[in-house]
């Protein structure tokens, strides 16, 4: 008797929850968020296979990218992306981005470009599976709370950007930004660019509010615009004038973000109708 009480509870789980995935946003959201981060667990783990046999190696990233992309087609994110060209180059560079929620995942590596790392704040390295692909994968950890290591870090990635002649993907705002707009940068990226005398690429992620928005507990499908600008040289550049270079390369990404984020939120027509 017992026995047959638990399998109809677990048939009537199995019927509400569709339901409420379809009728209740909230729940919508909150299972679309576990999946995706239970996924990306799943995805670091198919990376630690994978890369096991050259631990370390930027190029391992290119395994990161084929995954997540993959993963994207789940989730109905389309991507548009808009200058690729600029981050097809061999040189070395310091590509920064806006900041607004874990799902900027996907953007990163629909842009991945070759013998490109990320630069990430030392907790991350503890994420279970996550953490241990990161290592795998040779990003850079940064820890954000002790001025002299992260400084140290800082300079090692300097000699090796130059040396090894990779790409290093920042998030220069430093946290999340879920209120739309771009926060001020600080300026460690753009420190980076200057000491090691390699470009900085701006890149653009346009609102995410036509598909995510985590206060209103929103998940759908949607589109996201990425737009890569052209290369803003650091050639002569001192340490003196990064405060402006920083300044120039956020307002910048706030031009972009502003436009591209009103295309995505125009109103669909079709066949002249509304």
């Amino acid at each position: 008797m017992a026995l047959e009480v638990v399998q109809w509870v677990f048939i009537a789980i199995l019927l509400v929850l569709p339901l409420l995935y379809e009728l209740n946003g909230t729940f919508k959201y909150y299972a679309k968020i576990f999946l995706y981060y239970t996924s990306v667990q799943l995805v670091a783990v198919a990376v630690i296979l994978c890369s096991l046999w050259r631990p370390g190696d930027v190029e391992n990233y290119r395994y990161v990218a084929t995954f997540v992309n993959e993963l994207r087609k789940l989730f109905g994110i389309d991507i548009e992306v808009r200058g690729r060209e600029h981050l097809k180059g061999s040189e070395a560079c310091i590509i920064v981005a806006n900041h607004q929620t874990s799902l900027d995942f996907f953007g990163m590596m629909a842009i991945w470009p070759d013998r490109c790392v990320a630069l990430a704040k030392k907790e991350l390295r503890y994420m279970f599976s996550f953490g241990l692909a990161a290592i795998l994968t040779g990003t850079i950890f940064i820890d954000r709370l002790n001025r002299e290591k992260a400084l140290s870090t800082m300079e090692e990635t300097a000699a090796g950007i130059r040396n090894k002649k990779v790409k290093v993907f920042i998030f220069p705002e430093g946290t999340r930004n879920h209120d739309g707009g771009v926060l001020p940068f600080k300026k460690g990226a753009f420190h980076l660019a200057v000491q090691a005398q390699v470009p900085v690429i701006p890149v653009v992620f346009s609102s995410y509010n036509d598909f995510y928005n985590k206060r209103e507990k929103r998940f759908d499908t949607g589109k996201l615009t990425i737009t890569c600008l052209p290369p803003v040289s650091t050639e002569g550049m001192k340490q003196t004038d990064v405060a402006a270079l920083t300044e120039h390369v956020r307002e910048q990404i706030l031009e972009i973000f502003n436009q591209s984020s009103a295309e995505v939120r125009q109103p669909k027509f079709t066949n002249g109708l509304r």
